[in-house]
Order: structure tokens, then sequence, then C-alpha cells
């Protein structure tokens, strides 16, 4: 009866922590990513309260124009509309809800000492808050864009990481778990499981009864 448990515990224990190896993997996986973007760059926020904002050589406006009971937001660089529009609900102040459709950031890698190379990037969320319109601009005025889905993730983590700095956070590079289920303690389930399977295994491999040698 001892062996028959013995090997039971072991074998639930080894079923579980192979279960939750490849959550575990990716997990270690965004962390990784996690920590080489916040070594390589520095992410500022900046205030487009205004509706208007000059950084870096450039111009950006937010056009923002009733229709019917929604804001049809429409973004100019320089002069020039950028492709790419949202109509959004208004907020109670009968404005769009800054922060949430457009945001503008800079891009600073840590390894310069100045900031004449810093990148402008500008994130306009969809009405569906599953796509994004993504604008990258030098101080030379060059842009360049890219638009990223959930179905359809950027290959670049830089794309992924702007956009959880631009209202939502929970969205991954590899995994979803903490965007699908809404609850940040969903990273600790996973561990926890595979915990629990190491403590089953552990226990396993030490009721597990040896055989006793004959003394001659």
């Amino acid at each position: 009866m001892k062996k028959f448990t013995s090997l039971f515990l072991i074998l639930v224990g080894t079923m579980v922590i192979l279960a939750t190896s490849k959550p575990l993997y990716l997990m270690y996986k965004e962390k990784q990513i996690q920590s080489y973007l916040n070594t390589t760059f520095t992410i500022t926020q900046q205030d487009i309260s205004e509706n208007v904002l000059d950084i870096n050589n450039n111009t950006i406006e937010v056009i923002n124009t009733p229709k019917d009971d929604l804001i049809r937001l429409e973004i100019m660089l320089n002069g020039e509309k950028l492709p790419g529009s949202a109509e959004v609900s208004p907020a109670k102040d009968g404005n769009y809800t800054r922060g949430v459709w457009v945001n503008v950031l800079t891009i600073h890698k840590n390894e310069e000492s100045s900031n004449k190379n810093d990148l402008v990037a500008i994130v306009q969320t969809t009405k569906d808050q599953a796509s994004w319109n993504m604008y990258y601009i030098d101080n030379q005025k060059k842009m360049t864009a890219n638009h990223v889905t959930n179905e359809n993730r950027s290959n670049d983590p830089l794309d992924t990481y702007l956009i959880k700095n631009s209202g939502a956070p929970m969205i991954g590079y590899y995994t979803d778990i903490n965007y699908a289920s809404g609850n940040p303690l969903a990273t600790v389930i996973p561990i926890a499981i595979a915990i629990t399977g190491g403590i089953l295994l552990l226990i396993g491999l030490l009721i597990f009864p040896r055989s006793k040698k004959k003394i001659c």
C-alpha cells in the first residue's frame, strides 16, 4: 500500500509539473524581454492635454470632431494627416478620454548620453481596444508605421512595450495569461500549481519504500 501511494504521488506530481512547464517557461521569457526593454530604453509619457505637442522637431496635433454621439479622432503630424482614425465615445466632459485613445511617448536609448536621437512614438488605440496604430518619428521627421492587433502581434517587443504603456498593461509578449483573465494573480496560479506538483513528487520520493540490505 505504501509503495502504491508513493508511486501515485510521484506520477501525479510529475504530471502536474509537466503540465505547468510551458506557461512557466513563457512567463520566464516575458520577464526576460521586460528586463531587456527596461534596461535598454527609457519610455516617457508626454502631455498632450492641449491636443498640440511640439517635440523633437515635430508637431503633433489631435483633431477631435463630434460625429453623432461619437468623436472622430484624427492625428496630424507636421501638418499632414496620419492614416487611420477612430470614432470613440466621449468622456463626461464631452471630450475624448486622453491617455486612452491617443498616447505620445518618447523613446530614449539608455546607452546614449544625449536625447538628440530619441524617437517619438504615437500609439493610437482603435475603438475595439484590440488593435493599435503605431507611428515612430525621428528628429529628421522620418516616420515608420505599424499596425498591431491581438491576433497579429508585432515581432518587435518594443511595439508591445509601448502598448503596455498606453492603456493595455495586461497584454503580453508571448502569453496572454494576464490579458485574457483580467486578473494580475493569474500569473501566480501556474507557479502555485507547479509548487504543489513539486511537493507531491517530493513526498512520493520520501515515502518510497527502500529495500533493506541483508545482514550476513
